[in-house]
């Protein structure tokens, strides 16, 4: 295939060329891991996943550059950065994390010093700067993509159901060499595994939900996945916390799946009506 024939295939079908490029920039990170038989463990900064956590964002760069060219990567990078949001957006991340922290304050087994061991990121950093690396790779790494670039382009012509199930469907098994070299997924049961994907797509549902409420803050979006993943997966999270922090997102994402629902049933048979004939 000629660069032009290409370039215009890439232009008809951006959203399976950035899923795949996704797959190929974080795995290809992820593999040598697993073939050298390394474990990416809490609180040790060797081996470490968090480059592969990027793949999303560096897919999303390579397609809108291909796409859309200089001016549509500068439009990319304005949503990325974009913060022009009412300030009660604030609460969503904020409440999140504040949450479980008061829990460990209030008898949880392990101090909040726990926070410092996220895996793939060395413990001497200190909380601090333990959430801005994970805020950087783990927030802005992934959500630059499946939000800022394939939320943004689906929700153009598909519900917000639907695009975040679809995200979803291609959020999951995009973790799969995951199962194999972090020491905090290698323990998964299949139950436990079935809470976790149900997990992710909950997420995935409140994530699309804010990221279009928000008037698409990428910014906002990787701070709740952030939050998320403090309150959720790490050892001062474990037991009580994280399971209140997982449940309560179920409950969210339900919520907002039932509001969808109710809006879409009374829209769509006024729509109807107004396009019958007289």
């Amino acid at each position: 295939m000629t660069p032009e024939p290409a370039r215009t295939w890439v232009r008809r079908h951006p959203l399976a060329v950035f899923f795949g490029l996704a797959y190929l920039f974080s795995w290809s990170c992820w593999i040598p891991i697993l073939v050298s038989g390394g474990t990416v463990r809490p609180g040790v900064g060797w081996p470490t996943d968090l480059p592969g956590l990027a793949g999303p964002l560096l897919a999303a760069v390579v397609t809108t550059a291909v796409v859309d060219g200089r001016p549509g990567l500068a439009a990319f990078w304005r949503g990325v950065f974009r913060w022009r949001i009412g300030w009660w957006w604030l609460t969503v991340p904020v409440v999140l994390a504040a949450g479980a922290i008061g829990m460990l304050a209030t008898g949880a087994p392990v101090s909040a010093a726990g926070l410092s061991e996220y895996p793939g990121v060395p413990a001497d950093l200190g909380p601090v700067l333990t959430v801005v690396v994970v805020f950087v790779f783990n927030g802005l790494g992934e959500e630059a993509g499946w939000r800022g670039f394939a939320a943004q382009r689906m929700l153009r012509d598909r519900s917000l159901t639907e695009t975040a199930l679809l995200i979803a469907l291609a959020w999951i098994p995009w973790h799969l060499p995951l199962f194999f070299i972090m020491s905090t997924f290698r323990g998964f049961s299949p139950g436990a595994l079935v809470g976790w994907s149900l997990g992710l797509v909950s997420g995935s549902i409140v994530l699309a939900w804010l990221f279009r409420g928000s008037r698409g803050s990428v910014l906002l979006v990787a701070a709740w996945h952030t939050a998320y993943n403090f309150t959720s997966a790490t050892p001062a999270a474990s037991g009580v916390p994280a399971a209140v922090t997982s449940t309560l997102v179920m409950v969210a994402a339900a919520v907002i799946l039932i509001r969808e629902w109710s809006i879409r049933r009374r829209v769509v048979p006024a729509a109807l009506r107004r396009g019958s004939p007289s």
